[in-house]
């Protein structure tokens, strides 16, 4: 079998000159765009350079080169919440960036949960859970380079692609917040006012307006922080989470009716409205909320503890887990798992089936 030619020259009828190469066993040619030969052998010169470097990227890309194309290809425009991703994926290059995959070891793993801990990247020392997303987006990366990147001729071999280590999960996070602190909460954010324009008048706040629509719908921050307008429907007062184009995740995002005084915010907020956002924009409010949990005194709380609160009291209620598992957009399983034991008759039906022991007769009558 002859061996396929190296890439030369030629002149076109047209004057212009073209590089002729193969490709796939196929004679192809792309324009050098000039008609001078002298020109055209430079720029032949810094084709060939340009193809073999995007060869080598190709045979064993270096992590940047990994992360931007996963974010071009599959995130960008794609995710809701691609706002977070430029962030997750700056701190990895600062560590990784330079690497080619087949360099990356599992010990990098490690280095770097522990470099984000110290803060030593990013703007503060990281929680486990962050670096722990940050493990995670760099894992789907990888899989994205090996099962989906575009042209198929780039997809890594997946003997090539190293084990990515995450921290231990943190433990759960189990503050329930009471009636009453919700109560308080709710009157706080309603009289928590502020200018987010200069020279506007005072509006409810960012974080305010977060707390009760977290408090009264249960769904996860990211999901309130998307949020916009025309997915408020006032007159058949249901609020659609999931907004047009989105395609569902294992996450979904359910259509939920509008509780009477979060009604009342909506309505004021709606007035107030600025942008096509309720919360104004997608940037996150969770420094903002810990700040309100700091002003009422409450502690080890978080956005999140609006969601558990709210699974933790219906749970309580008798509310039953199919239902609580729809409204949270979360499956059955997930549900039962965590909080069946908060059932008022769980394993009641049960406690009487015993079979009395030699002990019981020593029970008082």
């Amino acid at each position: 079998m002859s061996k396929p030619k190296p890439p030369r020259i030629k002149r076109s009828s047209f004057g212009t000159w073209y590089v002729h190469f193969t490709e796939g066993k196929r004679s192809q040619r792309q324009s050098l765009g000039t008609k001078d030969q002298k020109e055209a052998e430079t720029r032949l010169a810094g084709w060939i350079e340009q193809r073999d470097l995007e060869e080598q990227l190709c045979a064993d890309p270096t992590i940047a080169v990994i992360l931007d194309t996963w974010y071009d290809q599959w995130v960008d425009g794609q995710m809701q919440s691609q706002v977070r991703y430029p962030s997750v994926i700056k701190n990895l290059k600062q560590y990784f960036g330079k690497m080619p995959v087949s360099t990356v070891l599992r010990k990098h793993s490690r280095d770097y949960a522990d470099i984000r801990r110290k803060g030593i990247i990013g703007r503060c020392p990281a929680s486990e859970s962050t670096i722990r997303q940050e493990m995670t987006r760099l894992r789907a990366a990888l899989r994205f380079m090996v099962e989906r990147v575009e042209p198929k001729e780039r997809r890594l071999d997946p003997k090539l692609v190293p084990y990515v280590e995450k921290p231990a999960p943190s433990p759960p996070r189990d503050k329930v917040l009471t009636r009453d602190e919700l109560d308080s909460l709710y009157s706080y954010c309603m009289e928590d006012r502020n200018r987010q324009i200069k020279g506007s008048k005072e509006r409810i706040s960012r974080e305010g307006r977060f707390c009760i629509i977290a408090m009264e719908t249960a769904q996860r921050k990211s999901a309130i922080q998307e949020l916009q307008w025309d997915q408020v429907d006032f007159t058949r007062m249901v609020i659609q989470f999931n907004p047009r184009g989105r395609n569902q995740t294992s996450k979904r995002r359910p259509a939920l009716p509008i509780s009477d005084r979060l009604m009342v915010l909506l309505k004021t907020a709606f007035e107030e409205r600025i942008k096509d956002y309720v919360l104004d924009s997608k940037t996150d409010v969770h420094y903002g909320v810990k700040r309100i949990f700091a002003d009422l005194g409450i502690e080890g709380a978080s956005p999140h503890t609006f969601r558990h609160t709210w699974a933790t009291h219906a749970i309580e209620d008798g509310i039953s887990i199919s239902k609580v598992a729809e409204f949270l957009g979360d499956s059955e399983e997930t549900v039962k798992e965590n909080y069946k034991h908060l059932q008022p008759d769980y394993l009641r039906d049960v406690i009487n089936r015993v079979k009395p022991t030699a002990h019981s007769t020593l029970l008082p009558s």
